[in-house]
């Protein structure tokens, strides 16, 4: 009688298979399940351009995909943007117009050093691509903005992505580093960004060898980070009721010579009226703030933080427009300031737009213009945002010169 062969070994590691097994499954299912988020957003972004959401805002998935898209110009900027006003971008190029739309990135106190890191965590799909900036001028009036706006729009997600990005040069990011470090309250209950920001900020060896030492958790929480993004964007999208629906579009050209000579027909007079109540408010004897005005135009942190951007752009490669709402001359005599001091903030931002050859559109010739804002913090008009859509819609068609 033939005996039975013996029975298999038994597994002499079985919760190490069973660990295995349970590893894949789940790493299968986060790619599944990442593929799945990526598909939802390169399906509906075109339907949340208009929005100014957390998930839009404070994360980069959706700015990623607005990047890919031939038919979408990423538009940063302030408050500017979400203020409700006619012939806003995000309304005005809304059908695609000439063939594409605006997707604004901003919201009240949003300033440069915020949009470095929207433009870090963004990373390489900047690269190559159209890219426009919104400037007020407010922000270069005082050596230091209100440190709470910067609170405001200040993202995790985002720091986290500057401090350990794989594109920008160490010098960038030192140098972005030291700024961050400058609003300790977005870091008192984050204290491992604080100690990466350090160590990076940092000039000794020692602060080398620690910031490397930080290097392999820094890339995990930005891996988390981005797969909270993805998760984030997917319930938004679930939850809004965003069905497939076909994208509004009326190609059919704009004759801005009619639009700009009728852009005076909406002129918000009340507006205007404010103003110039505002003025025999406030008014003060001309000249007599031009040297506080020049010390802090001269001494403006804000300056550092353009130019940080400017420079991150320039290692992305982007091809960047540079806007910059105008300081009218009613707004002078608020400031009790001359046109000849208003001139030195129209030279540093032409100086530094030329450095890094990015074209930059001060308005200047509307400063006789009392309708192109609405008030004298840096909102436009009506009518100042047919100024700006030309210049948007010139430069997304390549047809600016500087």
């Amino acid at each position: 009688m033939t005996a039975a062969p013996p029975a298999p070994p038994a597994p002499r590691h079985p919760q190490l298979l069973a660990a295995t097994i349970a590893v894949t499954l789940v790493a299968l299912l986060l790619t599944v399940g990442t593929y799945w988020c990526l598909h939802l957003e390169e399906t509906h972004v075109h339907a949340l351009a208009p929005e100014f959401t957390p998930e839009k805002l404070q994360g980069a998935a959706l700015q990623k995909r607005a990047f890919e898209q031939p038919d979408l110009l990423v538009f940063y900027g302030s408050s500017e943007l979400v203020k409700e006003m006619p012939n806003n971008a995000t309304q005005f190029f809304a059908d695609y117009p000439t063939g594409f739309r605006v997707f604004p990135v901003g919201k009240p106190g949003s300033t440069s050093l915020g949009v470095v890191q929207k433009v870090a965590a963004v990373g390489p799909q900047v690269r190559g691509q159209k890219v426009a900036f919104s400037i007020s001028p407010g922000w270069f009036l005082t050596e230091v903005f209100d440190p709470s706006f910067y609170a405001g729009n200040f993202s995790e997600m985002q720091a986290y992505e500057t401090v350990f990005s794989t594109e920008l040069s160490r010098d960038l990011k030192q140098r972005i580093a030291r700024r961050m470090l400058d609003f300790p309250d977005t870091l008192k209950s984050r204290p491992f960004l604080r100690m990466a920001l350090q160590k990076l900020s940092g000039k000794r060896l020692v602060d080398r060898i620690a910031y490397a030492a930080c290097w392999p958790l820094g890339r995990l929480q930005v891996r988390i980070s981005r797969l909270q993004d993805h998760g984030e964007v997917a319930i938004h999208i679930l939850e809004s009721d965003l069905a497939e629906k076909p994208k509004g579009r009326g190609i059919r050209g704009l004759n801005w010579n009619d639009l700009l000579k009728k852009a005076a027909r909406f002129a918000n007079l009340t507006a205007v009226q404010n103003k110039k109540n505002e003025v025999e408010r406030k008014k003060m004897v001309p000249g007599s703030q031009d040297a506080a005005y020049l010390t802090a135009i001269g001494s403006a942190r804000e300056w550092v933080d353009l130019e940080l951007l400017l420079r991150t752009f320039r290692e992305m490669n982007a091809d960047v427009l540079l806007l910059s709402i105008p300081v009218e001359d009613i707004r002078l005599q608020v400031y009790g300031i001359t046109k000849a001091s208003r001139e030195e903030y129209l030279r540093r931002l032409s100086a530094l737009a030329a450095k890094y050859n990015y074209p930059v559109a001060d308005f200047r010739e509307h400063a006789a213009n009392e309708r192109f804002t609405v008030d004298f913090l840096d909102h436009l008009s009506g009518e100042g945002w047919l100024y700006y859509n030309k210049m948007l819609d010139d430069f997304f068609h390549d047809r600016l010169k500087h």
